[in-house]
């Protein structure tokens, strides 16, 4: 049985400057008391073709932690644009977010994130030289990928050998790629909804 259970995480698909903060409210359930801490991270995917270009926008702790229902809003800087070759910065990437106990990751989620420029005039000529604060960046909070993997809550994170690190081209863009990028405008396009995912 876990002893945290992630219920919603509400995450604002309506379009948003590249280069403003990143927010979630995140919500679980604490089953049953915990004495260590739980650990965030949040990870920005600067491009599809290359995890060296990966980004970790957050990564914190929190706990020991009682039973019971928590919320709160995780706020991060964006991903640093020069840190991203320019020909991956426009169109389809993801964040992913993990939750971990113990150095063993037992949730994962990502999202699919949709940037371009806003202007009609840069869209139609592509400018050779980014102009940033054109960018918009819409996260499609209706497409997330959910994982949630099984651990030993009570043994110490030094009894059995660690996880692998996160693979996130093959989780977010295996054989995903090319349905994602024709489905870019239509959900780019559509109307803005906040849903509840993590029931279904």
């Amino acid at each position: 049985m876990a002893f945290v259970s992630i219920t919603n995480i509400v995450v604002d698909d309506k379009p948003q400057p590249f280069t403003s903060p990143i927010t979630m409210d995140i919500y679980f359930d604490v089953i049953a008391d915990i004495e260590d801490e739980i650990e965030w991270t949040l990870l920005y995917i600067g491009s599809p073709k290359d995890e060296a270009h990966d980004q970790i926008l957050d990564q914190f702790s929190m706990g020991p932690l009682t039973k019971g229902t928590k919320q709160f809003t995780l706020e991060s800087n964006p991903p640093d644009w020069k840190k991203i070759p320019q020909d991956e910065l426009l169109g389809i990437t993801a964040f992913i977010l993990t939750c971990s106990y113990r150095q063993r990751e037992f949730f994962r989620v990502g999202y699919y994130v949709y940037n371009t420029y806003t202007s009609p005039e840069n869209i139609e000529n592509d400018p050779q030289e980014v102009i940033i604060e054109d960018i918009a960046r819409q996260i499609f909070n209706n497409k997330p990928r959910i994982t949630r993997f099984e651990i030993d809550w009570n043994n110490p994170a030094n009894s059995e050998v660690q996880q692998q690190p996160i693979q996130t081209k093959a989780y977010m863009f295996q054989e995903q790629q090319e349905k994602q990028s024709a489905d870019a405008t239509e959900v780019y396009d559509a109307p803005h909804q906040i849903q509840n995912v993590f029931d279904s």
